[in-house]
């Protein structure tokens, strides 16, 4: 009788045991989601109180990590934001997301290595990954790997000829190659998938400028910044 009652009070623990950690983690579960919702909305810093939370609650669970990653990606909080990236790829979060936006972060931090390591990873995992070739071609444009940016972003054309981002980059690095003809076209189609794509504008001036052509260079320089804002700091695109 004495060794039921001691198996029963162990499977009573168990299941007991088992159904706070069930609950402990459709809480956190509802942390995640008020924390996406938040960060959609761009209260970034209210969306990583709610991550916390969750993480409190339910420190093993790779998804939290990668979610307040990307909320301190967002907010400008790199070394945090690669941090958590680190986290959820030690607890096994195996995901070319995880990679190509651990690279972004990488990227901002002018770590240009470490970022094309990354976007490498990522694109190994899922090789139609347009984005990833997107970026990794910009990481080597700004190492001033010209002929490598230009193969990365023909890939990611390839895969996805919609984007406007695209064009424009391939754009850009066909006018440091010289040729302003290929120039003009990839960032004249980025401006028809986009009218409102500032850099384009920009890049087009560029070109412009090169061919001579000053009075068209103005006008769309100032497009550009109309677009941006003239006291706003252009963003790099990554």
């Amino acid at each position: 009788m004495r060794h039921l009652l001691l198996l029963l009070s162990t499977l009573l623990l168990s299941v007991t045991s088992c159904q706070s950690q069930t609950s402990a983690t459709s809480v956190a579960d509802k942390h995640i989601e008020r924390g996406n919702a938040l960060s959609e909305k761009g209260d970034l810093d209210g969306a990583i109180v709610e991550f916390d939370k969750a993480i409190t609650l339910n420190p093993n669970e790779a998804f939290y990590y990668y979610n307040r990653g990307n909320a301190q990606r967002d907010k400008g909080n790199f070394n945090s934001a690669i941090y958590d990236y680190d986290k959820a790829l030690a607890l096994k979060l195996e995901v070319p997301e995880v990679y190509n936006n651990r690279g972004n972060a990488r990227m901002e931090k002018e770590d240009f290595d470490g970022a094309i390591l990354d976007y490498d990873k990522a694109i190994a995992l899922k090789p139609d990954h347009a984005n990833a070739y997107n970026n990794r071609g910009y990481a080597q444009q700004q190492k001033g790997s010209i002929d490598e940016a230009h193969a990365d972003y023909e890939k990611a054309i390839v895969i996805n000829p919609s984007d406007a981002y695209f064009y424009n980059n391939r754009g850009s690095v066909r006018r440091i190659k010289g040729d302003l003809s290929g120039a003009l076209a990839d960032i004249n189609k980025s401006i028809t998938l986009d009218p409102k794509n500032a850099e384009a504008y920009c890049n087009l001036s560029l070109v412009q400028l090169s061919q001579h052509n000053s009075l068209e260079a103005n006008r769309n320089l100032r497009k550009c910044y109309d677009l941006y804002g003239w006291h706003t700091k252009m963003p790099s695109r990554t």
